[in-house]
């Protein structure tokens, strides 16, 4: 899950910041300057309040982000690499390119992320307790707690929790069904987020400000939980079809050279998604999102070579990959289109039309599933 900005790169793990995280951040300081700090430590400036709420709302991302690097450490040692990590305010999803994991890798990786927010909340007690600055005193204070209840909170067994993907590598372990397991323990993170945003509903309606925060992580909880089971679904279902069920071999192909007017006039109207060759190469695909930007004075002396995308840059796929790995690079690559090649040679192309319509018909009539999660993968298309 990449949705979010690129922030910086830790051992060789690309850093993402959710969008949401930024108005958390806001949300965050401005709760700890006007709240937490002047209940804490009254009589100070307005000025001090700020500055030790926003250094805590950062330091609190620095938590997270420690948090999250220690399920990454595991899992290098475990020999699993882990390409990117999108941060959330309260927590993490990491982006993994291993599509099985042993339950005991699992297991040891989710209570790495809660055991480190124990040791951190020890450290910052610690330097609380050392009472070195006001400052620093006043923010491991807050940095203290907040560790602990993030350890804590992450040890409840309701999947995407780390507490909930150790609930599911047990069950993983014990019944060799992973929807199954991720079944049961989206299961348990759903009700654990009703909870939440109940008690949230119910605090803010008694007229207490921090219900805010529980109706928040309830409603996110809630959402991911779904969408993590929904994941699963679609990995296991495309796991098992090959990419060469889903090949097309016909490859209409177009002279390097050809006018663009004549590529128009005889071609375009097909909808085909065509080949460009250079004598007997493949130069590339045609792009036909191009096609609506070429102006009617270019038309006339463009060659289609100028519409190619590059075989270079697009991915390219074994037959006997999974459809789940194109899926993937489809998501990743944001193309339309993949080459499929054997031998360094293309042999045939899959779209994502394709992989989507063959998910779909594998969810609604194969491996039915609740109607609600095939609602969601046509959503995708």
């Amino acid at each position: 899950m990449e949705s979010g900005t690129k922030v910086m790169r830790i051992l060789g793990v690309d850093i993402y910041l959710h969008f949401s995280w930024w108005f958390i951040f806001v949300i965050l300081s401005w709760s700890l300057a006007g709240g937490f700090f002047p209940q804490y430590y009254p009589n100070l400036a307005t000025q001090s309040y700020w500055l030790m709420g926003i250094s805590a709302a950062l330091l609190l991302f620095v938590s997270v982000l420690l948090h999250e690097l220690s399920h990454s450490l595991v899992a290098r040692w475990k020999k699993i690499k882990v390409n990117s990590i999108t941060l959330f305010f309260f927590g993490g999803v990491a982006g993994i390119s291993k599509e099985d994991i042993e339950p005991k890798s699992e297991f040891l990786m989710a209570i790495a992320g809660p055991l480190f927010s124990l040791v951190l909340a020890g450290l910052c007690y610690g330097l609380y307790r050392w009472d070195v600055n006001f400052y620093v005193t006043a923010i491991n204070y807050y940095l203290f707690q907040l560790n602990l209840v993030l350890a804590i909170f992450n040890l409840v067994p309701g999947y995407p929790l780390d507490g909930g993907r150790a609930f599911r590598a047990v069950l993983y372990g014990y019944f060799k069904d992973l929807k199954k397991a991720t079944r049961i323990a989206a299961g348990g993170g759903k009700f654990v987020a009703g909870v939440l945003f109940f008690l949230g509903l119910y605090a803010l309606f008694a007229g207490t400000a921090n219900g805010l925060w529980f109706v928040l992580l309830g409603g996110f909880l809630y959402v991911i939980a779904g969408t993590s089971y929904e994941q699963v679904v679609v990995k296991e279902t495309l796991s098992s079809v090959k990419v060469e069920e889903l090949l097309q071999t016909d490859l209409p192909v177009l002279s390097a050279d050809l006018p663009f007017s004549e590529f128009l006039k005889k071609d375009a109207l097909s909808g085909k998604r065509f080949f460009v060759v250079q004598g007997a190469a493949f130069q590339g695909v045609i792009d036909l999102q191009r096609l609506a930007q070429i102006s009617p004075q270019l038309q006339k002396v463009m060659k289609v070579k100028q519409l190619a995308l590059p075989l270079s840059r697009l991915p390219s796929l074994a037959r006997k990959a999974s459809a789940y790995t194109a899926f993937r690079l489809f998501l990743e690559e944001k193309t339309e289109i993949i080459p499929v090649k054997e031998k360094k040679q293309t042999i045939g192309y899959i779209t994502r039309d394709q992989v989507m319509n063959r998910l779909i018909v594998e969810l609604k009539f194969n491996d039915p599933h609740p109607a609600h999660v095939v609602a969601r993968v046509h959503r995708r298309r």
